[in-house]
């Protein structure tokens, strides 16, 4: 949490800092509320799912930041969901099957 509230700090614009700074601190939230309603097995599942929906994200943006100078910002956006799906499916696959 702490490297989310660094990069919250540094981000302009602050509006879209905010979101580095309540992220971790909704999936803490959502992973408290597994555990206590569903136990520690589904709190893992979701924990998985949250890191593979990370790893598909940071795909996603890979992409669109190559290709935003090159593309525009819509187009850019709209290439980098064949990645994050990609990635996701993949993730999905072959660790939470």
């Amino acid at each position: 949490m702490v490297v989310f509230s660094l990069v919250s700090e540094t981000v302009k614009p602050k509006s879209l800092g905010g979101l580095f700074g309540a992220a971790p601190a909704v999936a803490i939230a959502g992973l408290t509320v597994t555990v206590v309603s569903k136990g520690d097995h589904a709190a893992r599942e979701s924990s998985v799912g949250m890191i593979a929906g990370g790893a598909a994200l940071l795909a996603c943006c890979l992409l669109t930041v190559a290709l935003i100078s090159r593309a525009g910002g819509l187009r850019s956006a709209a290439l980098g969901v064949g990645p994050w799906l990609a990635v996701a499916g993949v993730l999905y696959l072959v660790v939470l099957t």
